[in-house]
């Protein structure tokens, strides 16, 4: 049972960080695609600020980073490490395979990894108190 516990102190974290960086990346979506900025750090731009979004790469600044795909990076890498942990749950908690796609959802869908989480994790855990 405290493999159980520890995947799931796991999973929460991990639920928590990919939903933040969902909402970041929803709002670097909002700023590219309806505003045509991209989020940039650095050169002239300064610590962070927005940038004209051009067609392709040129007529970016010469320096700093883009922050808007790094971000996109990050997410994906996150997601990845989410799925991990809904995959040690799904499996030490011997729940469904529905259960397994519903948490998954989590992470693409935004503010769902918050409810989704919190739920699982209440079950759960009551569920570990029981068998205690």
């Amino acid at each position: 049972m405290s493999s159980l516990k520890s995947a799931l102190s796991f999973y929460r974290a991990c639920s928590i960080t990919t939903g933040i960086f969902l909402l970041l990346v929803v709002y670097e979506m909002v700023l590219k695609y309806a505003f045509n900025l991209l989020i940039w750090s650095g050169g002239d731009v300064g610590l962070i600020g927005l940038v004209p979004a051009p067609a392709d790469d040129t007529g970016l600044p010469m320096e700093g980073v883009d922050i808007s795909k790094l971000l996109l990076q990050i997410h994906g890498i996150l997601y990845v490490v989410y799925l991990f942990a809904d995959f040690q749950v799904w499996r030490l908690a011997k729940l469904k395979l529905q259960d397994f796609l519903i948490i998954a959802s989590g992470g693409v869908i935004p503010l769902t990894s918050f409810f989704i989480e919190r739920s699982y994790f209440k079950k759960l855990s009551a569920n570990l108190k029981a068998e205690a």
